[in-house]
């Protein structure tokens, strides 16, 4: 038995860590091991303990009844951020420092039950923030009150203060040890963004408005509970809209929020007279994906692909899903000359990449030969205000050029302006659906030819691709 442990302890997760990320996380643990010693020792009675059974019991059903929206809420990374710390706020303010960490530790405790399987020494580790944000809060809140005194709006100023302490310390702490323990982590990813903010600046009003009603009476903080249900579903609301954004396959933007977009992109071109580019993009022989190796590999093939383009384009740049195997980016502030260099790297981009490996990686197929799984793109070029003055009028032409890009050859970009104008196609306002293009070939001794040699996947049928009506 004892050499099972001391194996276990051997592979402790702590051990991997780099002597920084190291340090403070072990310092931290100290630090509030040490903290709370010194808390519990000062303690000169247990009275308050009917104040530590209303918040931790009504923070429990709060915690338990939002269970479902915090699992539904999307977890990405290491930084997560919920209503919790509201309770650990009110504990703070209204109880001495030791009643407050037994408040914020069984908090801790409970949620290291529902949890299941965790890494012991991040639960540690998010332990003693809480604990030192306790410490830091309660410190705020009577060092303040001491300058404002106890009248109505010095106990508010007394209250926020203690609050912002508390969410400063989780912030810094946590911000500092994912920054150590992930490195090359974002500042969103780090410290969180305006989502993040908000949810935290949430907590520590509803934390100051629990502090308040518990004076009156602890048994108050069973009436938040609705309150705090209600709270965590609105915190729900960003990620909604942002899946209702978003192609699920891909992860880019769907093609009605891309239009959207882009009209508003287009206007602002209009009144600054700038010119804005259009790109639309099709894979080629992309159906021959599906049908040698299936819809699994194929919709990786349309995942990697998806993310090859958006990490080849500029930051302003809105990129979607046109539909299929199709892709559509909107280039602002973007002539002929600019656009014609960003499709030319986009399809080197595309034809030079590990797809092959891009996709066994995921779905561990030996089947896929990198020497023989290869993807190139089509790509049609329509600049604003040359080509057209809508988005109809854009996506119009740079489908006509796209279809000549295919006609011939494939993997190769062609301009509409070296196209022969499109015919006039009618349609209501405002109708969402593509117009129907003009598949009439290129002139070849205007149309704009870029090609880099790459082969297709393995073993493709003859190009037909003279008859536009094959754009697989």
């Amino acid at each position: 038995m004892v050499a099972q442990s001391r194996r276990a302890v051997r592979y402790w997760a702590l051990w991997t860590l780099t002597v920084p990320a190291f340090a403070v996380v072990v310092l931290v643990d100290l630090a509030a091991v040490g903290y709370a010693v010194q808390a519990f020792t000062d303690l000169p009675s247990w009275r308050g303990l009917d104040v530590v059974l209303a918040l931790t019991a009504s923070a429990l059903i709060a915690v338990e009844g939002a269970r479902r929206v915090e699992n539904r809420r999307r977890r990405g990374g290491a930084l997560h951020k919920d209503l919790a710390p509201a309770w650990m706020i009110a504990a703070a303010v209204i109880l001495h420092p030791a009643l407050a960490i037994l408040v914020a530790v069984l908090l801790r405790i409970w949620w290291r039950i529902r949890a299941g399987k965790c890494i012991p020494y991040r639960w540690a580790f998010s332990t003693a923030v809480h604990v030192l944000g306790v410490g830091a809060a309660h410190a705020a809140f009577t060092g303040t009150r001491d300058l404002t005194g106890d009248s109505g709006l010095g106990l508010v100023v007394s209250m926020a203060a203690g609050a912002l302490a508390l969410v400063a310390t989780d912030t810094v702490l946590c911000g500092l040890a994912i920054s150590l323990i992930i490195p090359g982590s974002s500042w969103r990813e780090t410290f969180g963004g305006i989502d993040d903010l908000s949810t935290d600046a949430t907590a520590a009003t509803f934390g100051c408005l629990l502090a308040g009603a518990s004076l009156v009476s602890p048994w108050f903080a069973f009436v938040a509970i609705p309150i705090t249900l209600t709270a965590q579903r609105a915190l729900l609301l960003g990620q909604l809209e942002s899946e209702a954004q978003t192609d699920p396959k891909t992860s880019l933007s769907r093609v009605d929020w891309w239009r959207r977009r882009t009209e508003e992109m287009l206007r602002t071109a209009r009144t600054q007279r700038e010119p804005m580019a259009v790109l639309l993009i099709d894979i080629d022989h992309f159906k021959q994906v599906n049908d040698r190796h299936g819809h699994l590999v194929g919709d990786e093939a349309l995942r990697a692909v998806a993310t090859i383009l958006r990490s080849a384009i500029r930051a302003k740049d809105v990129i979607g899903r046109f539909g299929g195997e199709e892709f559509v980016i909107a280039l602002p502030d973007t002539g002929i000359d600019d656009a014609t260099v960003t499709a030319d790297r986009l399809r080197n981009a595309v034809a030079a990449s590990p797809l092959a490996a891009m996709c066994a990686g995921v779905l561990d197929d030996p089947d896929l030969d990198p020497d023989t799984f290869h993807l190139t793109v089509s790509i049609g070029v329509a600049v604003h205000p040359s080509d057209g003055a809508d988005v109809d009028d854009l996506l119009l032409r740079a489908d006509r050029a796209m279809y000549a890009a295919k006609a011939a050859g494939r993997n190769r970009v062609r301009l509409a302006a070296d196209i022969l104008p499109p015919t006039r196609v009618t349609s209501q306002p405002g109708t969402p659906t593509r117009p129907r293009p003009d598949r009439s070939p290129a002139r070849p001794d205007t149309a704009l030819d870029h090609q880099i040699p790459s082969p297709t996947v393995a073993a493709a049928r003859p190009d037909r691709s003279a008859s536009a009506a094959d754009r697989t």
